[in-house]
């Protein structure tokens, strides 16, 4: 679920995020947790995330993804 907020930001809850970035739920709730300057919103009793918290995420998955096809040997 996407929702626009009244500030002009798009607010993301867990699910979309999941498809987003393509990791598991669990995942995504290690890296959530990791977070301390993560922006959370209660709506409709589900938390929704701001978009730089999603963009942070994305950073940091790409990263990992990044590294783990360096070890492999593999190249773009």
């Amino acid at each position: 679920m996407r929702i626009y907020a009244e500030d002009g930001n798009e607010l993301f809850d867990r699910h979309t995020l999941v498809r987003i970035l393509g990791i598991t739920k669990s995942k995504l709730h290690r890296e959530l947790m990791k977070m301390t300057d993560k922006v959370e919103v209660r709506y409709k009793n589900q938390l929704l995330y701001d978009e730089n918290t999603t963009f942070r995420l994305m950073e940091k998955v790409l990263f990992e993804k990044l590294d783990k096809m360096e070890m492999n040997g593999n190249e773009l």
